[in-house]
This record gives C-alpha cells, sequence and structure tokens, in this order.
C-alpha cells in the first residue's frame, strides 16, 4: 500500500464526504446486522472498528459520527492502521485518546485484529463485572469487529486484500470500503486525449502489483469464496468549475502527471491536454470574458466510485440471494 500526502487527503476530505453519502444504504446494512450481533453478546463489550488506511483519520471521522447515530449506547474502540506513520501522527494529534493507532502493513492486519478483540473483550469484562476466567466461553466471538476504509482498496495488492478477506473469515467481522476508483471518468466539454490519459492512468495505479480498477471485483470475489454476502453500489464523485477549481486544478495535474510517468511518450500531448483543460477551469474562475462557448461553460467532471460492503458474520454467500431492483445496492 503506498502513502498519500495528508495535504491531498485533507484538500479532498469535501468531496469524499459528498460521494459517501451514496454508502448510507451500505451502512444502514452493517449497522443492522451489527445490531442483530449485538442481541447474542455482551454489549458492555467494545465493538472494535478498525479504519485501514487510515491516513490523517478523515475516514475515522465519518465512519464514527454515521455509526454513532446508527448503534445508540454502544461502545466503539477504534484502531488506525496505515503504513505511514506520519500520517497517523496527524490523526492521533486529532483525536487523542479516541483513537489507538498501529504503523503497520495491512498483511499484519489478522494479527492486529485479534489483539483489538482480545483487549476489548477484556475491557468488557472489566466493566461488566465477569469472571475473566468463564467469560469468553460465552460466546465464540464476543465482539464484533468491523473493518472500514476509504479510497483504500485501488492501492492494495492481492495479498492485502486476501489478508482483509482472512480477518473478516476468521473474526466473523464486517468490512466497507468506500471509495475505490471504479475506472471511468466522465469529461464535460469532452477532447480528443480524455480517454488516452485515463488509459495511461490506469495503467500506472496497476505498478507494483496493485489492483487499481479491479481491487473492488477482486475483494467481492475473494469474500464470495468464503461464503460472505457482498453488496456494492456506486459511489461517483461530481466535481465543476468554479466551484471546485482548485481541487481540479491539482486533481487532472496529477492524473497527467502520473500517465506521462506511466507512458513519456505521452508528454507533449498530456501538457498541452492539461493546459486546456485547466483553461476550462480558469475560464469560470477568473472572471475574465472572450472564452469559446465551450470554454464558457466550465469544466464538468465525473469520476465513477465503488463502495463494497461485506458481511460475514454468517458465512452465508449471496447465490440464493434474489436480483434487487435498479437503484438499490448491488447485492
Amino acid at each position: 500500500m503506498t502513502a498519500a500526502e495528508p495535504g491531498w487527503l485533507d484538500l479532498r476530505v469535501s468531496f469524499d464526504d459528498a460521494a459517501r453519502k451514496h454508502a448510507l444504504p451500505l451502512l444502514d446494512e452493517a449497522a443492522r446486522s451489527l445490531a442483530t450481533r449485538a442481541l447474542t453478546v455482551d454489549t458492555e463489550r467494545p465493538l472494535v472498528v478498525i479504519d485501514v488506511g487510515a491516513g490523517t483519520g478523515n475516514s475515522m471521522r465519518w465512519f464514527d459520527a454515521r455509526l454513532t447515530e446508527r448503534l445508540r449506547g454502544r461502545r466503539v474502540q477504534w484502531v488506525l492502521v496505515d503504513a505511514d506513520e506520519a500520517a497517523l501522527e496527524v490523526a492521533a494529534d486529532r483525536f487523542g485518546t479516541a483513537v489507538h493507532t498501529v504503523a503497520a502493513p495491512i498483511s499484519s492486519l489478522p494479527d492486529i485484529a485479534a489483539e483489538a478483540l482480545a483487549a476489548a473483550s477484556s475491557a468488557g469484562n472489566a466493566g461488566s463485572g465477569a469472571d475473566p476466567r468463564t467469560a469468553s466461553t460465552v460466546s465464540p466471538h464476543p465482539c464484533e469487529l468491523l473493518i472500514t476504509g476509504s479510497a483504500l482498496l485501488d492501492v492494495l495488492t492481492r495479498d492485502d486484500t486476501a489478508a482483509i478477506i482472512e480477518t473478516l473469515h476468521r473474526f466473523s467481522g464486517i468490512g466497507i470500503f468506500l471509495l475505490s476508483i471504479a475506472g471511468q471518468w466522465h469529461l464535460s466539454p469532452p477532447h480528443p486525449d480524455d480517454e488516452v490519459i485515463d488509459e495511461a492512468f490506469g495503467r500506472h495505479q496497476r505498478r507494483d502489483s496493485r489492483l487499481g480498477t479491479q481491487a473492488a471485483p477482486v475483494l467481492e470475489a475473494e469474500a464470495c469464496d468464503i461464503g460472505a454476502r457482498v453488496e456494492t453500489s456506486a459511489a461517483p464523485w461530481h466535481l465543476e468549475a468554479p466551484r471546485d477549481s482548485e481541487f481540479l486544478i491539482r486533481f487532472l495535474t496529477e492524473r497527467v502527471d502520473a500517465a506521462i510517468e506511466e507512458d513519456p511518450g505521452l508528454r507533449e500531448a498530456g501538457r498541452s491536454w492539461l493546459k486546456e483543460r485547466l483553461n476550462h477551469v480558469e475560464s469560470r474562475s477568473d472572471g475574465q470574458s472572450g472564452r469559446t462557448e465551450g470554454q464558457a461553460a466550465g469544466l464538468r467532471v465525473v469520476v465513477d466510485h465503488t463502495d463494497v460492503l461485506i458481511d460475514a458474520t454468517d458465512h452465508r454467500g449471496r447465490a440464493d440471494r434474489p436480483a434487487q431492483p435498479s437503484g438499490e445496492p448491488k447485492r
């Protein structure tokens, strides 16, 4: 998993939050499953939530607020996992004792989960006055586990996704992963080189065995292999100048830089494309006149993302589940 620069993570917060609204039905599904399991366990024991690829904590911030609304009265123990120690230090400064940070690769996730669940079980036993020598016999999985992640899957390898699935399977957990790049962007007005730039960027995303746009389908298939229930839904970014000019300038520039790094032969065409695209952005943000009709309309960009919910609490697959009507999460 590669590290993301903290400034970029903070710049994209409002756009991520807007797209995350599409995930609320999936989160409702997860909350219902957690509430059902809460009937069979001692709710003095905290729900362990591990945010993977946590960065500076923006994903945790969003999930925590929505889980609080849906799991009223249930204590949550947050564990933030990332290989980037500097980003985790920012998160620790922001959230203090509300989070426990672990600087580690995703391959360590099964062990991290085991340790966090054991600590939560001990905390619950202490709070309830239960005998710690016998409390573990009440339920084989006395503490639920929720694994979360945002803008994560496309930078993972198959070994990383296997570690996530192993953890969910071993501890009968739920995973909800938001904003995985789905492979398409739609720009208006169009440009002849849009597809060329996008294809080169996609290849760059798959460097070093990363899954890129195939990450969500790969994770979905691996989850089905263990008999977990899987649902997915679309979560597009909607970007528009001049409202989102600052973000668009950086987004487009970094996309072109990655495309040229992947295919140096695109340098001239890529720079020309970027110049035209930035003109489309600036035409609506600088107040100047004399633009063409296409430029005056301003640039609009839709970036496709996929959200994935994996429910391994009962290890049932989705083969016998009925097809869903259009507009509902895909199951």
